[in-house]
């Protein structure tokens, strides 16, 4: 059927209605499309209803064209988009493999996924964590995929590395487009690529691999020799490279080789760390026990050496400890009974280390209570284990001295009851005066965070896995702390940061003792910041007006605009906070008068007061 009488229609109608209805009688196009359409009405009733109403508007008088004009436009835009089609030539063909799916969903919603993986500029990395957290199948689709590819090479680090893991996440249907014009001597998006190819097929990746390998470059070349390491079968492979790399390009093949087992990798590791000491770091992450007796050897090595046979002093250097920061984090977790044995040695040499001297550049360097410290922090990498009885041990050997509490709170903590914890090891908490029991109780619960999601305590070596709460690396406490820890915590000045982390946001008691605490330590003359307030609003803090009233009043310095910003983060409604900027006021005006200092403009003060009273 011919409908183009139809579309000539719609065309003169539109015209119509923008140049107006005077002219519709004198409009011959108008009536030679009504003329056409003729024959489709008779074969169709919706046509036949246009036909007729094309017919009445010609004939009607002008007073009654608009509403007839605006009618019969609707009615035919109605009847033209049920007409519509879209679609190209040719025959239908299955998307490529490794192309991605057809995801049920517009080009109008994918559109702002697509600019924030194409285009420049800030915010993108937001917009695709979003989209990321909300419509995770978006990236599958067909559309989205290839730029998500093109994303690794991104100049903005973080945001390629974003798209990376994103990648990782689609599965192994997405190979054959990260291999699709793969340049083995490209870049960083190179690099990227194999990092995704090598976590999704793991030792599957081998052949690829090799085949690459001759033909690689720089980032790429590193990124392949680092996937090399996920199949054992690669081994004789790395260590063949270990004796071709040179320098820097070495580095990959040292990391490689960490991750595997087997004797030809232990003799390898053995020969390496007699040559070059402190290569002993790459098998932090390994848990053999050859490793494990390596990093122990190592690390007696290094202590040995600043030890004389009789005992003479000697420096501690900026490079001596940093061989040895570099052997800890090989060190840490590990407990095979070489390095148990290790430990109980440094613990006999411990007064011998208290007595060497630090060159000038090194400062804050105490061997003697930090090397125990550095067994605490052991502790918590490894988990329950030996080195829990380790600590036990140390501290039954001389439980007078604090030096080993809060090692053995922490193993305690990991493998036994709550309750028998607190009751075994609160009097010789008690037993600790002041500082030394401040820092007794801050080194052993500043280890430990409440996993809201889990419902549990974890505890972990490294403090910015603390702090941010990151649960890998982690390990749970045998039990929930037992609550009469906090009496004593809350007696602890400075503990606000460990605190925040060790009370459930969900248990209302212990979040009121917080915010006592918080506010104490605010009127004692603690940093107090627009910040500080939210924290309290958010735990339910009430009394705004009196808190206040003492803070301004004993900080003397504080300004009105700083007073005005401090009354907004408050739970006060406006009228409350308007009122309470008064009082306030009187008092910053009396305090800066007295100190011969500017305040506020009135006028400001005063139209804050305004805006908050009509709120």
């Amino acid at each position: 059927m011919n409908l183009q009488p139809l579309y000539d229609v719609k065309e003169r109608l539109e015209s119509a209605a923008i140049a107006g209805t005077g002219l519709l009688g004198e409009d011959f196009r108008l009536q030679r499309a009504a003329e056409q359409l003729r024959p489709l009405g008779a074969a169709s009733p919706v046509f036949g209803k246009i036909s007729a109403g094309l017919d009445k508007l010609l004939a009607a008088p002008a007073g009654e064209r608009s509403g007839l004009l605006l009618d019969l436009l609707a009615l035919t835009d109605a009847v033209v988009y049920t007409q519509g089609r879209t679609g190209v030539a040719g025959e239908l063909e299955p998307l490529a493999a490794g192309a991605g799916i057809y995801c049920d969903a517009s080009y109008l919603q994918l559109q702002p996924l697509l600019d924030a993986l194409t285009g420049a500029g800030g915010g993108r990395m937001g917009q695709i964590k979003d989209v990321w957290t909300r419509h995770p199948e978006f990236f599958q689709d067909f559309r989205v995929l290839p730029a998500l590819v093109s994303g690794l090479g991104e100049s903005y680090a973080e945001l390629a590395e974003l798209n990376t893991e994103i990648l990782k996440a689609q599965g192994p249907q997405v190979l054959p487009l990260l291999k699709e014009g793969f340049d083995p001597a490209g870049k960083k998006e190179m690099a990227r690529r194999v990092e995704v190819i090598s976590a999704l097929e793991g030792a599957e990746a081998t052949p690829w691999l090799r085949e690459i390998l001759p033909q690689t470059k720089k980032d790429v070349r590193k990124a392949v020799i680092l996937s090399l390491g996920a199949d054992p079968d690669n081994i004789p492979l790395l260590l063949e490279l270990s004796k071709t790399e040179r320098g820097s390009k070495r580095e990959p093949v040292l990391t490689a080789l960490a991750g595997l087992d087997g004797e030809a990798v232990q003799a390898f590791w053995s020969a390496e760390i007699k040559k070059t000491p402190v290569h002993v770091e790459y098998l932090k992450d390994s848990q053999t026990q050859w490793a494990s007796d390596l990093a122990a050897a190592s690390f007696r090595a290094l202590l040995e050496a600043l030890l004389t046979a009789e005992g003479q002093k000697v420096q501690i250097t900026v490079e001596v400890l940093g061989a040895l920061n570099r052997c800890k984090s090989a060190v840490l977790g590990k407990s095979s009974p070489a390095m148990l044995d290790c430990w109980r040695w440094i613990d006999s040499q411990l007064p011998l280390f208290g007595k060497l001297k630090r060159a000038s550049a090194v400062r804050h360097v105490d061997l003697e209570n930090g090397l125990p410290t550095w067994l605490l922090d052991s502790l918590c990498a490894a988990g329950p284990g030996p080195l829990c009885g380790l600590c036990r041990e140390l501290w039954d050997q001389n439980r007078d001295r604090a030096r080993y509490l809060p090692n053995a709170i922490l193993a305690a903590l990991l493998t036994r009851p709550a309750v028998e914890v607190y009751e075994e090891f609160l009097p010789y908490v008690e037993r600790s005066v002041g500082v030394r029991k401040a820092q007794s109780l801050k080194d052993t619960f500043e280890h430990i965070f409440w996993d809201k999601k889990d419902g549990c305590y974890r505890i972990s070596h490294n403090y910015y896995d603390v702090m941010a709460r990151i649960t890998a690396r982690t390990s749970t406490l045998a039990e929930p702390l037992d609550r009469r820890w906090f009496d004593l915590l809350f007696k602890i000045p400075n503990m606000e940061d460990s605190l925040f982390r060790l009370v459930p946001p969900e248990d209302p008691e212990l979040q009121e003792k917080l915010v006592n605490y918080q506010c104490r330590k605010i009127l004692a003359g603690g940093y107090f910041t627009p910040n500080n307030v939210a924290f309290l609003r958010k735990r339910g803090m009430t009394d705004w007006k009196g808190f206040l009233d003492k803070k301004v009043r004993k900080d003397g310095s504080l300004t009105t605009y700083a007073v005005a910003k401090l009354l907004n983060e408050t739970s006060l409604t406006g009228p409350e906070k308007a009122q309470e900027l008064r009082n306030l006021y009187k008092i910053v005006q009396e305090q800066h008068a007295a100190n011969k200092r500017p305040t506020w403009p009135e006028q400001r003060v005063q139209e804050l007061i305004a805006a908050w009273e009509a709120e």
